[in-house]
């Protein structure tokens, strides 16, 4: 009897087992879902066709630190539950050597493959603080690449808790993002239009490397041939100076008509950076780019102004009166804003904080037009509009109170559209030298564009420091503070919402609600939750097994 017991025991278990294996699923209990990952995430890793290794460079700080390496290893076993093919992972602690020339060596490595460190503040026990180097950053690799993850941005301003936050939040995005540019077998092309005054290569190169992980970017102006913008996904109109031709326009609008996605980058007024940085003033005069008439049927205008902000960007300014030698300070520069992205906008939630050159401000046409608008980047609630034309004089700004001079506030810079647009030519003859002329369309389907009130955006600066060399400055690195803005995850960000690759952005819309503990109960009460953490289990444990014990013995006395 008792063999058949064990028996079928044994083949109850064995059945479980292989069904569970066969019958794989997980429970989620948390209110956020934070163990959930998304169902592309899980077709993703389901149609992987080789194996994937991970190196993470995280090393050991504080509790902050420790709960994202917590994080990472609960991610990476989820993706290694749902993936066809093995995905392992190790840390490696660059601040883990021998020596510190050793450790230095690696820092070296690390940051000749772009991993950039960040430094954290470290409170130890008694109260003292220190600062540790820490590479907030993985590598996933494959037999043939290697792809970069980055683990943790500081943003601004957040706390250390907060980081860490977002960065959790992020986490499946980074991830994901890297697998798919391993496993992508084909990528969608897009265009920087020329021809019209643009940023040249040099000066948008920090975006095209951003942008070319995903696309196949391509430069070039428009010719007499209307569809030749078919081939592409979206193109990029990126601070033009001279005003387009009617036939440009055309082959813009029926590219939009037609499906095609544009970012507009433009800038509304015209000044002179060198009379404004050899005597602090300079007119402002309206741009004219003959676009006025093809953006308002869309939908929108870009106000010939200039927009002003408190929380702005330091920069060099002459404060020196006009009779005496240059004399230069560090002073916060209004016309250098840093923009306020939306937190709602899958493009723009958990971004930095976006900087700009003399933005002008949008405005819609008419809220009865069926498009959908969006504002993805604003200024603070301290704020100034100048319309043009106007003269910027900088002693005057320096001498003006705060209180009076920035009266407004949450003035939007770029909006995303959504909507069937019009034809600026619908009831215009098209242009006559253009060839391979396809059907006109007067309205789109729906489409989308994206609109900023500023080129800059997109520009990175060039040093030209060294004799006979020239530097690329990281797009959004401030060169004066070392401080790196979200300029080019705006762009990158920008052009995959065009591009609808919208399912993986809103991999970036996951909040989780950061339970966060008292920091002064925890300093005030240290010694007694210690002693309770420790005294509690052993309590537990001692009544468990006297109880047991007693109940044991009372049990032996009862069967005799």
């Amino acid at each position: 009897m008792k063999t058949k017991i064990i028996i079928s025991s044994l083949a109850i278990i064995l059945i479980a087992l292989f069904a569970f294996k066969i019958l794989f699923f997980r429970i989620d209990l948390t209110e956020e879902k934070r163990y959930t990952i998304s169902k592309n995430s899980k077709e993703l890793l389901k149609n992987l066709q080789e194996p994937l290794r991970v190196n993470i460079y995280l090393g050991e700080a504080d509790a902050n630190i420790a709960k994202l390496r917590t994080a990472v290893n609960e991610m990476l076993d989820e993706f290694s539950a749902y993936s066809a093919k093995p995905l392992s992972y190790k840390y490696i602690d660059p601040s883990k050597a021998a020596s510190d020339k050793e450790r230095y060596q690696n820092y070296d490595r690390l940051e000749a493959r772009e991993l950039t460190p960040m430094t954290v503040s470290v409170r130890d026990a008694k109260g003292a603080m220190s600062q540790q180097i820490i590479f907030a950053w993985a590598e996933i690799f494959t037999e043939k690449d290697t792809v970069p993850v980055c683990l943790m941005q500081p943003l601004g301003k957040m706390s250390g808790e907060e980081n860490v936050n977002s960065a959790i939040e992020n986490l499946e995005y980074e991830f994901i993002d890297a697998i798919r540019l391993l496993t992508k077998k084909s990528f969608d092309k897009i265009a920087f239009l020329e021809g019209h005054g643009e940023l040249e290569e040099i000066e948008t190169y920090g975006a095209q490397i951003q942008l070319e992980r995903y696309y196949d970017v391509y430069r070039g102006t428009l010719g007499d041939t209307a569809s030749m913008l078919n081939d592409f996904k979206a193109v990029i109109i990126a601070k033009p100076t001279e005003p387009f031709s009617e036939s440009d326009k055309f082959i813009i609008d029926q590219y939009i008509m037609n499906g095609g996605k544009v970012l507009w980058l433009i800038d509304a007024i015209r000044l002179s950076p060198e009379e404004l940085a050899k005597s602090g003033m300079s007119p402002i005069v309206p741009l004219e780019l003959n676009l006025t008439d093809m953006l308002f049927r869309y939908g929108i205008r870009v106000e010939p102004s200039v927009v002003q902000d408190m929380q702005c960007i330091l920069t060099p300014v002459n404060v020196a009166l006009p009779t005496e030698p240059a004399h230069f300070e560090q002073v916060p520069f209004p016309y250098y804003p840093l923009l306020m992205p939306s937190p709602y906008h899958s493009i723009t939630k958990n971004l930095m904080q976006v900087k700009c050159e003399f933005p002008s401000y949008l405005s819609q046409v008419s809220d009865e037009n069926g498009i959908e608008m969006e504002v993805l980047l604003i200024t603070s609630n301290a704020a100034r509009v100048d319309a043009a034309p106007t003269n910027i004089d900088l002693k005057t700004m320096v001498q003006s109170k705060p209180e009076e001079y920035f009266v407004m506030q949450y003035i939007p810079v770029a909006v995303a559209m959504e909507g069937n647009f019009e034809s600026v030519f619908a009831h215009r003859l098209p242009p006559r030298n253009l060839v391979d002329m396809p059907p006109r369309k007067d309205k789109s389907a729906k489409n989308r564009m994206i609109v900023v009130a500023d080129g800059d955006i997109i520009r990175n600066e060039i040093d030209r420091s060294k004799k006979n060399t020239i530097g690329i400055v990281p797009l959004g690195l401030d060169r004066l503070t070392g401080q790196t803005y979200g300029n080019a995850n705006f762009i990158v960000n920008a052009l995959q919402y065009l591009t609808e690759e919208t399912s993986w952005l809103e991999m970036r819309n996951r909040a989780l609600r950061p339970r966060l503990l008292n920091k002064l109960t925890i300093t005030q009460h240290r010694t007694f939750w210690q002693t309770i953490n420790i005294v509690a289990p052993l309590l537990l444990l001692g009544l468990f097994g006297g109880g047991f014990i007693f109940f044991r013995k009372r049990r032996n006395i009862n069967n005799f």
